[in-house]
């Protein structure tokens, strides 16, 4: 369960953040910045959507109320009331802030329903017991916070309260508050005071219940986490352990869990265990530390694609980076800036070895330690009330930085440095009509090639290929020029030869790679003579035109389109230098070749690619 233990150790080394909100920004390509707030959520604890708040004065009395709008709410749960579900539920409350049915000693005579009686009497009766043991606790500030609140709900009806205070109308039944009807309606309770600290959000309320609920569970016979044991999670002895886990972890998912132990009759364990504590046994602390960690840095910087979620995490000290590699990282941005301004790219090798000098400067300059672990998790939930872990890694940041140093070594085909993420790279093999299943699993694919083979699957180059070579299917040349640079960069990685170097090799003559070069040199000097005639601006050259049939029959389709590109190169200022180039490498093919015109592989892109590239690098040179 090492990854279980990461999420304790990410837990106990941010511990400083319990319960306070950061908020992570998004920039959407169209539209406003938009923002959304996370918290690490302390042991015993959730997250409740509250659609009121009451506010209360220091005796307890009513000092009103109102629909909020920021309604998640960090609340105390005992171990029961953070799962409860099904016809049961409404003797398990929640032990402050609740639903209405459980607050409310008039909710029963405005619902009609008397079982709500009950509810309310299980409600008094565990806060009455937490109430005795902070009377004890050495921060008499909540227990006077709390003994206010329990006065209000034992000596005033709260739906009477509401509707005086024209918090709904007379027909309170049929009230519609923040989209839900009186019955669902969720209260958090606040203490005014001349502070203004909120009392939900206040840490010396968190560790009072988690040192309250902690000695409950030591001496509670029923709540599900009496046991002590073996914790597999930390290898501890002795230690409170729970067969029930949190809910919640998952935005989409408000009811998947990632560890169920409710199935005694069917075969889970059953042929291999006699009883489930035999297979495994799990702490609750440990579990609600690695469940309250993994909901924070999903929602701190997690990313989803459909029903999966993708997380990498550096720990250090007590920072916790995102270095995802489906998105943009620190490292990363760092590495895109120092190559903006670094002009001399030579060889594979050095600008993989130059990569690796940026990601360590950058590492060194965060103080992270190069010995850190970074750890890579997806997570999926294809069905309801599961999710689970489908891939997870873990590696030494120096591991990390060595991957990614050798796959921007293997991909950079120029000088100019873009490092895309994973999730473009997907809607340039696919289109931008990828679904989120192929999405998911794409991103998943490519994010285990780099850190694992670095071998290029061939059912991705095959897709991405096909695009390519079909610029007219485009609406316009940016996206195609896009989709070609990447096709470019994937086919240089699968081949990986030595050869194939970061710029233009003109001694290589390979087939494909030469033909590349060719098609290349008419492009551009097709669209040189277009781009300067007004009646023909915008219209589509001949290479790309034939692209297609080129890269399928590259000899014949080569005849039309060097014919027709002759009245180009008369117009060009750059005929001779097109022509001479033209005779060198077509002179480098071997004119006995039988195959010399059977379709041409991937080089071919890479050689377009690099030939365009060199051809405008030398032209704006020889312009300075």
């Amino acid at each position: 369960m090492s990854w279980l233990s990461e999420f304790v150790d990410v837990y106990d080394k941010n511990e400083k953040n319990l319960g306070i909100t950061s908020y992570r920004i998004y920039h959407p390509k169209s539209g406003e910045e938009s923002k959304k707030a996370y918290q690490m959520l302390p042991v015993s604890h959730i997250f409740l959507n509250c659609t009121l708040q009451i506010d209360l004065n220091a005796d307890g009395t009513f000092a009103g109320a109102f629909v909020v709008d920021d309604p998640k709410t960090i609340v105390p749960a005992t171990i029961e009331s953070s799962i409860r579900s099904g016809s049961g539920s409404y003797l398990v409350p929640l032990p402050v802030d609740d639903k209405l049915q459980y607050l409310a000693r008039d909710y029963s005579k405005w619902s009609g329903d008397e079982k709500y009686i009950e509810s309310h009497k299980k409600y008094l009766e565990q806060f009455r017991a937490y109430l005795i043991f902070l009377k004890e606790y050495p921060d008499q500030y909540v227990y006077r916070t709390l003994q206010a609140v329990y006065r209000y709900v034992t000596e005033n009806d709260i739906i009477n309260d509401l509707w005086t205070g024209k918090i709904f109308g007379e027909n309170v039944a049929k009230e519609k508050v923040a989209g839900n009807n009186l019955f669902k309606s969720t209260v958090r309770f606040n203490i005014r005071n001349p502070e203004n600290v909120k009392r939900f959000e206040n840490r010396r309320f968190f560790d009072a219940w988690t040192q309250y609920y902690h000695q409950v569970l030591q001496t509670d016979t029923v709540s599900g986490g009496t046991d002590e044991g073996i914790d597999y999670i930390t290898g501890e002895e002795n230690v409170i352990l729970t067969s029930k886990h949190p809910k919640g972890i998952l935005d989409n998912a408000a009811n998947a869990k990632l560890i169920s132990a409710n199935d005694t009759t069917n075969f889970t364990f059953k042929g291999r265990f006699l009883t489930a504590d035999e297979a495994v046994t799990i702490g609750y602390d440990s579990s609600q530390k690695a469940h309250a960690a993994m909901k924070w840095l999903l929602t701190k910087q997690g990313f989803k694609i459909g029903d999966r979620y993708y997380l990498a995490w550096e720990v250090n000290g007590e920072n916790t980076a995102d270095l995802s590699i489906v998105s943009q990282n620190p490292l990363l941005a760092l590495a895109q800036k120092k190559f903006a301004e670094t002009t001399e790219i030579d060889t594979n090798t050095n600008i993989a070895e130059n990569f690796r000098k940026v990601l360590i400067d950058g590492a060194n300059k965060d103080d992270y330690s190069l010995q850190g672990s970074v750890h890579l998790i997806e997570l999926e939930s294809p069905v309801n009330g599961r999710f689970g872990v489908v891939y997870y890694q873990a590696m030494s940041l120096q591991q990390y930085i060595n991957k990614f140093a050798s796959w921007y070594g293997k991909i950079t085909i120029d000088d100019r440095q873009s490092f895309f993420n994973l999730k473009q790279v997907c809607y340039d093999i696919y289109g931008d009509r990828v679904d989120d299943k192929r999405m998911a699993a794409t991103v998943s694919q490519l994010s285990h090639m780099i850190l694992g083979s670095q071998i290029v699957p061939w059912s991705l180059l095959s897709a991405i290929y096909n695009r390519a070579i079909r610029p007219a299917s485009f609406n316009d040349d940016k996206g195609w020029r896009r989709v070609m640079r990447t096709a470019s960069k994937l086919f240089k990685a699968y081949y990986d030869e030595g050869e194939i170097k970061t710029m233009l090799n003109d001694s290589y003559h390979d087939r494909s790679y030469s033909f590349g070069r060719l098609l290349a040199i008419a492009d551009v000097i097709e669209e040189g003579v277009l781009q300067g005639s007004e009646n023909n601006e915008g219209r589509v050259t001949n290479a790309k035109r034939y692209m297609s049939s080129f890269a399928q029959r590259p000899l014949d389709t080569w005849k039309i389109i060097y014919t027709n590109l002759q009245p180009y190169l008369r117009k060009s200022k750059y005929s001779f230098k097109a022509s001479k180039l033209i005779d060198e490498i077509f002179a480098s093919l071997d004119a006995e070749d039988k195959h010399l015109n059977d379709p041409l592989n991937g080089k071919f892109l890479i050689g377009y690619s690099q030939q365009r590239n060199d051809w405008y690098q030398k032209k704006k040179t020889s312009n300075e």
